[in-house]
């Protein structure tokens, strides 16, 4: 079997000593993962649109390194640390007119 994909004129292929019948659709598909990470795909990308057994990372390592990628959590805490600054700053403002 040769699976193989052309991305900007470059052209990427794997090729197995096993036969495809069509049976199994599952190897195909674990082939066609490495075959996008061999044309420069992240594996953390390839991972999340394939839901195979072998994965790239683990849960655990995608959510400690996201590749300078923050997650929506943290840009929630961002955004309330903001605002309590905001408030405390506020606070002690004299307000009075001299």
């Amino acid at each position: 079997m040769k699976l193989s994909l052309t991305l900007h004129n470059k052209t990427y292929s794997v090729e197995s000593d096993e036969s495809f019948d069509g049976s199994n659709v599952y190897d195909l598909a674990e082939q066609f993962k490495g075959l996008l990470v061999s044309a420069g795909f992240h594996p953390s990308n390839v991972d999340s649109i394939f839901d195979l057994d072998y994965q790239w990372f683990t849960d655990e390592e995608n959510q400690e390194n996201m590749q300078g990628h923050l997650s929506e959590n943290i840009l929630d805490q961002i955004s309330k640390n903001k605002k309590i600054q905001q408030f405390q700053a506020n606070m002690y403002k004299d307000e009075t007119p001299f």
